[in-house]
């Protein structure tokens, strides 16, 4: 049952890629749909579920990831159910309770937090999601911990796909309606999806994951107390449970602070919730695309750097370290790069809306940066440092806040202000992240490979240049052509300079063997 760092790595960053195309396929139909005012609405409730949902599993899924790992190489099947117990109850019980109170309160919501009335509609329809994500926080959590990332995986791809389907149903049948009941069927067709999704893991829980089937033979008696399992939970869940709680204010108060910002520079609310639709619903998923990538390592480092921390492996650890940083810098260095350079005629192509394009340029640079977050956050989390990595999380996003006020409500500025508060702050967060883990660990890299990859990197820029110039009036075909080109150009070099080898790729499951002949065609690789 239990898989390799890199199988794990390998199957949900797949299937994360899967659902990010779907998902950027749905968005791109739903913002034709729905234009940028809809998905304003979407997003200016969609923090609020970040809020509630804190509160909900309270940091309990990376602790069951953490924890199950650690029992799981003791062989510890006592440990594992004591885990689940505890944290179904608490999470179920939250989710009880928060429910009944989301929709209690709905009036003072409507009337105190959404800056927009034509949001009511939406977050009534967002209600029932609560107790669906819960559930599906316990097995994801548990799977994790297991490093068996195929139910998860397969759960991502199955909940996309409904939500998709409903949501093109749902949103084409309401939007004869209203724009406020067209952006409400977006998020009913997310609990649609969410509820698949919940439902398989519950199967998979049931045919191939119960502690007894994964270790029929162990001992029925725990090597560890009950009362040192709960502070074990505890040691984990609580930071992390106080910097999702932070980071979910904040989430909450961004779509309020930037609407108020964007009023106070001297535009109307009709705009302002355009420009943050633009913003939220457009720029930043185009930005976070990459994290398809890096979350996938993301996920499977909590476990896998808690495995080694219990095993006593310094090395491990500083093996995943190294692993870490040269994958993100292979992905989040030329996508950087990509959505800098052709930032306006993406957005072109992509949402008929060029106007996000300066507000995407300005925050790609920092793209790196930004991918790099997730995993040395994770890695913190699995050697039992996740209040530094709250601490370090807390600070940036402070700062975020305050300069998007500050920012935003310039009208030289306005929603270009959002965009370069968030570059400050998703900056100074890797650089205390990367800070800690020197400390703690010390911070290894391959010195080699980084350079290769930044010389590749600079020259596929160049070749972009040469190939085909950005321009303002780039067809869609052209732009296609123009970055396969180039990532192609950047793939041959990372071959040519030996990062990409013969030896790593055979390594990858299932596609290795093929990519390795591919590789080996290429002059000078190994």
């Amino acid at each position: 049952m239990n898989r390799s760092f890199l199988h794990g790595a390998m199957v949900l960053m797949v299937a994360m890629l899967v659902t990010r195309v779907m998902g950027f396929a749905y968005r791109i139909v739903l913002t034709r749909m729905i234009g940028a005012s809809g998905i304003g609405l979407f997003q200016m409730v969609f923090p609020l579920l970040g809020f509630v949902m804190t509160f909900v599993t309270a940091g309990l899924p990376i602790a069951i990831s953490k924890l199950v790992a650690e029992a799981y190489v003791q062989h510890d099947r006592v440990r594992i159910q004591r885990i689940l117990r505890v944290s179904t109850a608490v999470i179920l019980t939250m989710a009880a309770v928060f429910t009944v109170l989301m929709w209690l309160l709905r009036h003072q919501v409507q009337k105190h937090w959404l800056t927009d009335p034509n949001a009511y509609t939406t977050y009534l329809a967002m209600i029932p999601i609560v107790a669906v994500i819960a559930v599906s926080a316990i097995f994801r959590g548990y799977f994790q911990g297991l490093q068996d990332m195929a139910p998860p995986a397969w759960a991502s791809i199955l909940e996309q796909t409904v939500r998709i389907l409903s949501v093109w149903a749902l949103a084409t049948y309401f939007m004869q309606y209203s724009l406020a009941f067209a952006a409400a069927a977006a998020m009913m067709g997310m609990v649609l999806g969410e509820l698949a999704g919940m439902l398989f893991l519950a199967a998979q829980y049931m045919w191939r994951g119960r502690p007894r089937l994964i270790l029929p033979n162990a001992p029925m008696r725990s090597m560890e107390s009950t009362s040192k399992t709960l502070k074990s939970i505890v040691e984990v869940a609580a930071p992390v449970t106080l910097s999702r709680l932070i980071w979910s204010v904040i989430y909450a108060l961004e779509p309020v602070l930037v609407t108020r910002a964007l009023l106070a520079a001297g535009l109307t609310t009709a705009t302002a919730t355009m420009l943050y639709g633009q913003y939220g619903g457009m720029a930043i998923p185009l930005l976070v695309f990459p994290t398809v990538f890096t979350s996938s390592l993301r996920t499977n480092l909590v476990p896998s750097v808690s495995e080694a921390v219990a095993a006593r492996s310094h090395h491990r650890v500083r093996r995943r370290v190294v692993q870490s940083w040269t994958a993100t810098a292979l992905v989040g260095l030329p996508t950087s790069i990509v959505l800098w350079l052709y930032a306006e005629p993406l957005c072109r192509t992509i949402f008929k809306e060029p106007s996000v394009g300066p507000i995407l340029a300005i925050m790609a640079p920092a793209g790196f940066l930004l991918y790099l977050q997730g995993p040395l956050s994770a890695i913190l989390q699995g050697l039992n440092r996740a209040g530094i990595a709250m601490r370090n999380d807390v600070i940036g996003g402070v700062v975020r806040l305050a300069l998007i006020y500050v920012l935003a409500s310039d009208p030289r500025l306005s929603i270009r202000g959002v965009a370069w508060a968030l570059t400050i702050s998703v900056c100074l967060t890797a650089i205390l992240h990367l800070w800690s883990l020197n400390r703690i660990v010390g911070l290894t890299i391959d010195a080699v490979d980084t350079a290769k990859i930044l010389f590749s990197t600079v020259a596929m820029t160049v070749f972009f240049h040469i190939l085909t110039p950005p321009h303002d009036h780039m067809s869609g075909l052209q732009l296609l052509f123009a970055i396969s080109a180039g990532l192609l150009f950047y793939f041959v070099l990372l071959c040519m300079l030996r990062v990409i080898t013969t030896r790593r790729v055979r390594r990858i499951p299932r596609v290795g063997r093929w990519l390795s002949i591919m590789v080996s065609a290429i002059p000078f690789s190994m």
